[in-house]
């Protein structure tokens, strides 16, 4: 204790880092200087900053006591020869300026510390401490995720989230983040972890908070398993000299250039369009044109992917647009093209004869006005043969229903083919997932950029569901208007606690029926949507399971129709409580989340 007022007296005190302005400091009182054990922290909280106070040979160090590793608390880690080491990892920063030791390691925050005449002993914070501190997390919090991705572990990915989150990062900002990794860091196209997180901005509001933070860990994991680190080859828009072409002429170019499968040249026209401040529509159109220039392409997925690119784009604001836009001219140059394969070979002639008439066919659409029984008209899109339905697809266009309403009937159909498919039939899920996100891209696609072209996707929708007929055969139970469990229930939170069981043991059929009475009982519909989502994120789930949930929840709400509304929520809780996979994520962001509260992982009771 002498020791340090000599020190003190001596005008030896820690002195602020060279940025802070030492006539701005804010000094707090933390303690007796004589309570302090020499080589021992404190660990306090002032004014919402997390400090570990250090007496060390004689002279007091106040440090973040957050290791910017993976936030363990410096409080209980040692110091040796002025070395203040984390006893998790073993990181080793410089007590007196927190500079961390490790080559790529983030530094500690140091803080100022008197010992004044009343033998008490004072920290130093600037005015601004909080929000810098929270700026600092946060661009630490950005640095660990890129690290996450990187390292391709979902731990890693589920701290940084929980960091940020808690740091009060917008979860656009980790979004857009992980967006451009994904589209930057990779040949590939518009992956399922984009996707995902562009699923996740969409379904934001509809999970529960405590499940949000696992949302973005699933998109996350997903970008990080499908980048590999080094960067996608760097494309420009074309030179600024001279005049543009006009935009005729490069659509035309972008849909050939597709056709021949020159993706380069295909991005730099889009590239080119964005540069030049072209409207969404614009560009929508061009891709979605060029989506539908072939038959279903990759299984729908080139036309789904293509709308979340724009709603992607939408949610954050376009920012990055310049890498996240490219992805998707790979799906459109790489995927299956359906007319090309044997299984569609039958529908070509029919569809070809059509597309000779679209023309007239979108003139007519145009210039007339009908209405759709989306649920009787669903009905049709259900027969066993193509050439009937393609027949009455082309009626409705003509008579003026709008193509929205066309793609709401193609999406009811594919919710219908789910809950009729059977489980034995397990190698086939897929099938009965593209059709259904596929008519819901289709809806979000018209309104976005309405054309002649992209009424072909109808008609290919309309071909595909009756490809998907033998998955009906035999049709799967479905429960019935009414039908209940044996069971009583007293509150919305008993009952979803049992429907949580009965997916956990792939009880498929009972969990609908459970759906089924809970609808029937009006309960609290945020509940059940919330428990249907964290039935889905608290396993390793795939993403048709994120895209069913979709489809249901927003043609759900699209629908007037009390049948057509069970039907939506009966093939989400089918096709989601018929997958069963692990909880690795689910258990990593758990850990991570405890760690950020400042919980110790050896403390942690485990269920089972």
């Amino acid at each position: 204790m002498a020791e340090c007022i000599r020190k003190f007296e001596e005008g030896k005190a820690t002195l602020p880092a060279p940025d802070v302005d030492p006539s701005t400091l804010v000094y707090h009182e933390v303690g007796p200087a004589d309570e302090f054990e020499d080589g021992k922290a404190k660990p306090l909280t002032l004014d919402g900053t997390h400090l570990a106070v250090f007496l060390y040979e004689g002279e007091f160090f106040a440090v973040d006591n957050r290791c910017p590793h993976m936030g363990y608390p410096m409080s209980q880690g040692s110091v040796r020869d002025g070395v203040l080491i984390c006893h998790w990892h073993h990181w080793e920063f410089d007590l007196k300026s927190g500079g961390c030791l490790l080559t790529s390691g983030d530094d500690l925050k140091a803080f100022p510390v008197e010992v004044r005449e009343d033998g008490k002993v004072y920290v130093g914070l600037s005015p601004g401490e909080k929000e810098e501190a929270r700026r600092r997390l946060v661009e630490r919090g950005k640095r660990a995720l890129e690290q996450g991705l990187k390292d391709r572990s979902s731990f890693l990915i589920a701290k940084a989230v929980a960091a940020l989150r808690q740091a009060g990062a917008e979860p656009g900002e980790i979004i857009q983040q992980g967006l451009y990794y994904g589209a930057h860091k990779t040949g590939e196209g518009w992956s399922s972890g984009v996707t995902i997180l562009a699923l996740a901005a969409n379904l934001w509001e509809d999970i529960d908070e405590k499940d949000q933070n696992l949302f973005l860990v699933h998109g996350l994991t997903q970008v990080a398993r499908r980048t590999s680190g080094s960067s996608r080859r760097q494309r420009f828009p074309f030179p600024r000299a001279g005049k543009d072409q006009d935009l005729e002429t490069l659509k035309r170019w972008f849909r050939t250039f597709v056709d021949h499968r020159h993706h380069g040249a295909a991005e730099r026209i889009l590239l080119t369009l964005h540069d030049r401040g072209y409207p969404k529509e614009v560009l929508a159109d061009f891709v979605f044109s060029a989506a539908t220039d072939f038959y279903f392409t990759g299984d729908g997925h080139a036309l789904d992917f293509a709308n979340k690119t724009f709603e992607a784009l939408d949610y954050v604001e376009w920012e990055g647009a310049h890498e996240i836009l490219r992805p998707i001219v790979v799906d459109l140059v790489t995927r299956t093209r359906h007319e090309e394969t044997s299984r569609w070979a039958d529908s070509v002639s029919a569809l070809e004869e059509i597309f000779g008439r679209l023309d007239e066919i979108w003139e007519e659409n145009q210039r007339n006005r009908g209405e759709l029984d989306v649920a009787e008209f669903a009905q049709v899109m259900l027969g066993d043969e193509f050439g009937p339905i393609l027949v009455e697809v082309e009626s409705k266009l003509r008579a003026g229903v709008p193509p929205e309403q066309i793609c709401r009937a193609i999406t009811y159909a594919g919710g219908l083919r789910t809950v009729r498919f059977h489980l034995k039939n397990e190698g086939d899920w897929h099938d009965v997932a593209n059709i259904y996100s596929y008519g819901h891209a289709l809806y979000r696609a018209f309104g976005y950029a309405s054309s002649k072209e992209l009424l072909r996707g109808l008609f290919h929708g309309a071909v595909f569901l009756t490809y998907l007929r033998w998955l009906n055969m035999p049709s799967a139970r479905v429960p019935q208007p009414g039908q209940k469990l044996d069971e009583e229930f007293n509150s919305d939170e008993e009952m979803l606690k049992r429907f949580l069981e009965f997916a956990d043991f792939q009880k498929v059929y009972e969990a609908e029926i459970l759906v089924n009475q809970y609808l029937e009982e009006g309960r609290d519909l945020i509940k059940l949507r919330q428990a249907l989502a964290h039935i889905t994120l608290r396993e390793d789930a795939e993403l048709h399971m994120f895209q069913v949930l979709e489809a249901a929840f927003r043609h759900f709400d699209l629908s007037e129709d009390p049948e057509e509304k069970r039907i939506h929520l009966l093939a989400a809780t089918r096709y989601i409580t018929a997958q069963k996979v692990m909880k690795n994520i689910l258990w990593a962001t758990e850990n991570a989340e405890r760690l950020q509260r400042g919980d110790l992982l050896s403390e942690r009771e485990d269920d089972n």
